[in-house]
């Protein structure tokens, strides 16, 4: 199953499956990062409870008593680390900009630095060799390596850390396993695959991880993920994700821990919170690996964080972030390409595509007569006018039917 994302123009189909990296999901129960209430009033004082001030932006809090940080201070922490996970939801601008200026506190010290990243596979890593190299440009660098198929977040958003790693010469290293091949896994499971597809994940897979199992099970419903061996197909598959990247960024360690290098690691952050996913993964594979994982929050939020609680910290620094942009509407439909166009394996409820009608099972065969392969041509039919009725031939069971939808300013799941 795939969940497919129009992310480029005002419209956008509900994010992609596998990036566990909701904003919202950071900040439920057990979230250990207490927001320090500056000037309190002294006990005595009318009984009243001043409002906590909030850090200001670019400001980094210690993830487990959320005490404010001075400069010095971070950048100890972060260059006694030999692996440092930064987090970011993929279309945040706000995150890739903290990403960027962790590599920079981070390439002070003039050691080598590996940039490992989520957004592309093996696949891509001669166009990364390439690009890094300076004998292609960022244009060309995305055509090579595939960014609208292998990603599809806009690169815009990227450029920035992109162009840095490049001016540096620093290595950058694909990390990801193959889309498809995850796709597959969560749908058929690990099982299904065959020896060359089997071969493109790491050699070592722990699938085992109750903990992190029941972190992913959050996002079930909003993925559509329904019934037990999805279920166990749909963990299965983000866990192949971080095994993969695991390995990828530990080969480009090596000799380790002689060779002197620090990694970094730019991924979803529901790759890594709680200390779940990745971390226990590098660690497996870098004996005595010193990891220092940095989660991104947006000012907004801060005041969202509950204090205390039995979970692990979030993460061990946090950095603050303008809020996130108001979010494009969404059709609200996880598609899957068919013979046929684009199968729906589920709709969000109370989304346009729900609200018209659509239902799980239903197969999309055009729009306003343009036929339907992939979700970008969803895009590219209404990209003119996002904004007005369209309407899609739908075939469900033995008939077809049009439906007509229009997406609201503002709205989207």
């Amino acid at each position: 199953m795939t969940l497919l994302v129009i992310s480029r123009l005002p419209v956008l189909l509900c994010g992609r499956i596998f990036r566990t990296n909701r904003e919202r999901s950071l900040w439920g129960r057990g979230l250990a990062v207490l927001v320090l209430a500056l000037g309190w009033l002294a006990a005595g004082c009318a009984g009243l409870t001043p409002r906590p001030q909030v850090p200001a932006v670019g400001r980094f809090l210690d993830g487990a008593t959320g005490r404010v940080l001075g400069q010095e201070e971070v950048v100890a922490r972060l260059r006694q680390a030999q692996v440092v996970i930064v987090g970011e939801v993929h279309d945040h601008p706000g995150h890739h900009q903290a990403q960027l200026e962790v590599l920079q506190l981070l390439a002070g010290d003039g050691s080598p630095l590996v940039v490992g990243v989520e957004w592309l596979d093996a696949g891509a890593q001669a166009a990364c060799d390439a690009f890094t190299a300076g004998e292609i440009g960022l244009k060309e660098f995305a055509r090579r390596a595939q960014w609208e198929r292998r990603w599809g977040y806009p690169l815009r958003l990227y450029a920035p850390i992109l162009e840095w790693v490049r001016a540096r010469r620093l290595r950058l290293v694909a990390l990801n396993a193959p889309a498809a091949v995850a796709r597959k896994v969560a749908r058929r499971g690990l099982a299904s695959l065959s020896a060359q597809e089997r071969a493109q994940l790491a050699p070592a897979l722990d699938l085992d991880d109750p903990a992190y199992a029941r972190m992913l099970a959050a996002q079930f419903v909003g993925h559509g993920v329904m019934g037990r061996v999805a279920k166990e197909n749909f963990v299965a598959a983000q866990i192949v994700r971080d095994e993969t990247m695991a390995h990828h960024l530990a080969r480009a360690l090596v000799p380790w821990p002689d060779g002197g290098k620090r990694g970094v690691v730019l991924v979803g952050d529901g790759h890594f919170v709680h200390g779940l996913g990745l971390p226990p993964r590098i660690a497996r594979r870098l004996p005595g690996v010193r990891l220092v994982t940095v989660l991104p929050v947006s000012r907004d939020r801060l005041v969202e964080l509950q204090p205390g609680g039995e979970s692990a910290p979030a993460a061990d620094l946090l950095v603050v972030t303008p809020p996130k942009p108001p979010r494009p509407p969404r059709l609200g439909v996880f598609l899957q390409p068919v013979a046929e166009g684009l199968l729906v394996r589920g709709v969000w409820p109370g989304s346009p595509a729900a609200r018209a009608g659509l239902r799980r099972g239903d197969v999309l065969l055009a729009v306003d007569g343009r036929r339907l392969t992939r979700a970008k041509d969803i895009h590219d039919a209404i990209k003119a006018a996002p904004w007005a009725a369209h309407t899609y031939r739908v075939r469900r069971g033995g008939q077809e039917l049009e439906v007509v939808i229009r997406l609201v300013a503002g709205e989207g799941p």
